[in-house]
């Protein structure tokens, strides 16, 4: 028993000095460790330098973490580009992807130049929207930013579409079936992650079989949830609202042009060295003092012609009326790319516009241009004709 004693007071003997000797050190101790407490650790992997332990935090919240909508957005904007540019070399059941994909190989060939893209804030709360879709037309797909990482709010396609009309609301057209077809108008919500229906029409079968018109402000397609109107099967078709067009940006990369502006995307320059381009050469002159210029379009267009001008009349403000024949058989193109090179030689025979160029742009617009040269540098202008006019009439300057 003794021994036992003796063995117990020299735990106790032990245990005191130990204390004693802690005591003068800093107490490191004091406060909880700043890292995970969860699981306890010895002394020695305690006492690690502080920098080694706060360095893993600090890379957690470096560049990755961008609030640049451009740059969260990029890699989205990146796979569409794909998409529409090989539109039948792929496919995908993504959502947000389908009804891109769809428009893109209805538009085949042209799909990039008609297609585009748009970072904008459609919603009004200050984070951007990437609108994808067809220029001029219907909204394909919309995604907005959640948290700084982006989140599908609508998909469209060609049974189920949705135009922009303005001030973050959009019409729907949509049809599931022959007697079913649905027109509203939706807008986002304030945080721009949802649609909200503002009006609602479908047609729909009666009891009697004939085809009513149906209105409700919830955007659902049951008879029951909705009350009949008093609009006829021919005022819901012909409806045609207002709309206006997103400007995207062509995955094309050739900018943001529309129909709206008046920069042509077909330009005129001189040829002065030909390079390995694969020209289309036309020669409507090659007598003395010829020169040669060279057609370009910075995006797709069709039934692209070069004329012969003839002045016919100049009123007194300058406008001049001019008649127009087609250069030649090999002056007409049916669709002309950002690749196409038309190289023409030809002779500018004084100061009256002796040739011009026609075409429809992207939206199905014809324009019309006189060729001519500046008198300030002598370099080639595009001088667009009335587009109110049926012909080449050039306002004055």
């Amino acid at each position: 028993m003794k021994r036992y004693i003796a063995f117990f007071l020299s735990i106790l003997l032990v245990a005191n000095i130990t204390a004693c000797g802690m005591a003068s050190e800093p107490d490191i101790e004091t406060e909880p460790p700043v890292e995970d407490t969860s699981s306890p650790q010895p002394m020695q992997e305690q006492n690690v330098d502080q920098q080694d332990i706060q360095e893993p935090e600090q890379d957690t919240q470096g560049p990755e973490k961008t609030t640049d909508p451009d740059l969260i957005y990029s890699k989205l904007v990146e796979r569409f580009r794909a998409l529409v540019v090989d539109p039948f070399g792929q496919d995908s059941d993504e959502p947000g992807e389908i009804g891109v994909l769809e428009a893109a190989r209805d538009a085949g060939d042209r799909a990039e130049y008609e297609m585009g893209y748009l970072v904008e804030d459609l919603s009004g709360d200050g984070i951007p929207e990437l609108a994808v879709g067809q220029l001029g037309g219907p909204i394909n797909a919309l995604y907005t930013l959640v948290d700084g990482q982006p989140e599908l709010v609508f998909e469209g396609w060609y049974r189920s579409s949705y135009v922009y009309m303005g001030d973050g609301h959009f019409y729907y057209y949509g049809s599931s079936s022959a007697a079913k077809t649905g027109q509203g108008v939706f807008y986002l919500t304030k945080d721009g992650t949802a649609l909200e229906c503002e009006s609602f029409l479908f047609t729909g079968l009666d009891s009697g079989g004939d085809i009513r018109v149906y209105y409700n402000e919830t955007g659902s397609w049951d008879l029951a949830e909705s009350e009949e109107s008093d609009m006829t099967a021919e005022d819901f078709w012909a409806l045609d609202p207002a709309g206006e067009a997103l400007p995207l940006t062509p995955f094309s990369g050739t900018g943001s042009f529309s129909a709206v502006e008046s920069e042509s995307p077909v330009s005129v320059q001189y040829l002065t060295e030909v390079g390995d381009e694969d020209y289309n050469w036309v020669t409507l002159y090659d007598g003395p003092d010829a020169c040669c210029i060279l057609i370009t379009s910075d995006s797709w267009a069709s039934d692209l012609n070069i004329w012969n001008l003839f002045v016919e009349d100049v009123a007194d403000d300058g406008t001049m009326t001019c008649s127009a024949t087609l250069a030649g058989d090999d002056c007409h193109w049916d669709t002309v790319t950002s690749d196409t090179q038309i190289a023409v030689q030809l002779i500018f025979p004084g100061d009256l516009p002796a040739y011009g160029i026609s075409y429809e742009d992207q939206h199905g617009t014809l324009r019309r241009f006189a060729i001519e040269v500046s008198g300030d540098d002598g370099s080639l202008l595009l001088r667009e004709a009335d587009p109110n006019e049926s012909g080449f009439v050039l306002g004055g300057e």
